[in-house]
């Protein structure tokens, strides 16, 4: 009864949490199964689970979980969150709960449509404890260089929260003792490269205890990694490199060419007639613009997975791409239109001051750098890749 008891709130904890989209009424066939399904657990019963998305028709996820491998008796089919100024629902391969009992739980992940569900995804067995839990290997360590930039990033392990990654560097291979030791708190960062060579890993630590080093690398300046960072395996992920400081100098260079102009920035379109101001302004934040054409062919120079953001959330207006998202393919997939990518908001105040709606006439376009993880993206070359 008790891990009833602690199942049930686990239910009452996720149900609130939003990773699905409206149901469809035409039969439609199972999505394949997710895959790379992984957890990090936090102090006072948090939990974070992700996941790669389901191929095929896939309109929401359900949560299975139990307290023994293979016999779920927990099932808890996501909604939507409605509409949200005018917003499309999101489907994000993701969520985040707070306040679980202790206790194990088997959890796993199936797509679903209006018609069929997948097979499961792969079964973690999630800790979850009142304390803390030490945190796991980091996994997908990855490298770009360019010259002697390099763009480090992984992704945490299955395990707890970690409050520290330290990047250890070393001059031979599997150094239990590595001379250069760089403490952080995020999962990504980009450096200046001494001329070299050297290997390195990452470990990921808390208050509980430091994890086993990730998969190590050997990273050489001056040199070039390829111009697309290789798949990682299939159904996992590639993290996000750190590239805040890189659109920043392109947005510079962006204005000292003349492209931060509102014409530049939101240029008119014909497409219509729009149902109102408010379909024509959204018509025209989601097409191509000479501003994020230009982010995103000098992001391209570092990493051809960089690419936009086909804005699928807009079905209500005829939707090229976000004009101030570029998104970062992390799949093993084909990127055009897959929807393993991450969204990074890169133009604050798009089309404002541009006159289509009342009380809309402060120019407040700036160069931002937003990554967010709660709304649905797919990747697409917009005719230009």
């Amino acid at each position: 009864m008790r891990q009833v008891r602690l199942l049930t709130m686990f239910a009452v904890v996720i149900a609130a949490v939003v990773i699905g989209m409206p149901r469809l009424g035409a039969r439609q066939a199972a999505p394949t199964a997710p895959t790379g399904l992984k957890y990090v657990v936090s102090p006072g019963g948090g939990v974070s689970l992700q996941w790669t998305h389901s191929t095929g028709t896939v309109t929401n996820y359900v949560l299975e979980a139990g307290v023994s491998p293979g016999a779920p008796f927990l099932r808890l089919p996501a909604g939507s969150d409605g509409l949200l100024y005018g917003k499309m629902p999101e489907l994000v391969p993701a969520f985040t709960a707070a306040g679980v009992g202790s206790g194990n739980f088997f959890v796993r992940i199936r797509g679903a449509n209006g018609a069929a569900e997948s097979a499961p995804s792969n079964e973690v067995e999630v800790p979850i404890r009142a304390g803390c839990f030490a945190p796991g290997a980091p996994t997908n360590f990855t490298q770009i260089v360019r010259g002697t930039l390099g763009f480090l990033a992984w992704n945490p392990g299955n395990g707890g929260q970690a409050t520290t990654y330290t990047v250890r560097a070393s001059f031979v291979p599997n150094d239990p003792n590595p001379p250069i030791q760089l403490p952080m708190s995020a999962l990504a960062f980009t450096l200046g490269i001494p001329p070299g060579s050297y290997y390195v890993h990452i470990v990921a630590s808390n208050a509980c205890g430091t994890s086993a080093p990730s998969n190590e690398l050997l990273v050489t300046a001056p040199a070039d990694t390829p111009a697309r960072t290789p798949d990682p395996p299939a159904g996992e992920r590639l993290p996000m490199p750190d590239v805040r400081g890189m659109v920043f100098q392109f947005a510079n260079e962006a204005i000292g060419r003349g492209l931060f102009s509102l014409d530049n920035l939101c240029p008119t379109r014909v497409a219509g007639p729009y149902q109102d101001a408010a379909h024509e302004l959204e018509a025209r934040k989601t097409q191509r613009n000479n501003y994020i054409d230009y982010i995103v062919s000098r992001l391209r120079q570092i990493d051809t997975r960089f690419g936009y953001n086909a804005k699928p959330t807009r079905a209500w207006v005829p939707s090229v791409i976000a004009g101030d998202e570029i998104a970062y393919h992390y799949g093993s997939d084909a990127p055009e239109g897959s929807p393993n990518a991450y969204a990074i908001d890169v133009l604050g105040g798009h089309c404002t001051g541009v006159g289509v709606v009342p009380n809309n006439t402060a120019n407040r376009h700036t160069p931002d750098y937003r990554p967010f993880f709660n709304e649905f993206v797919r990747w697409t070359g917009a005719g230009a890749f």
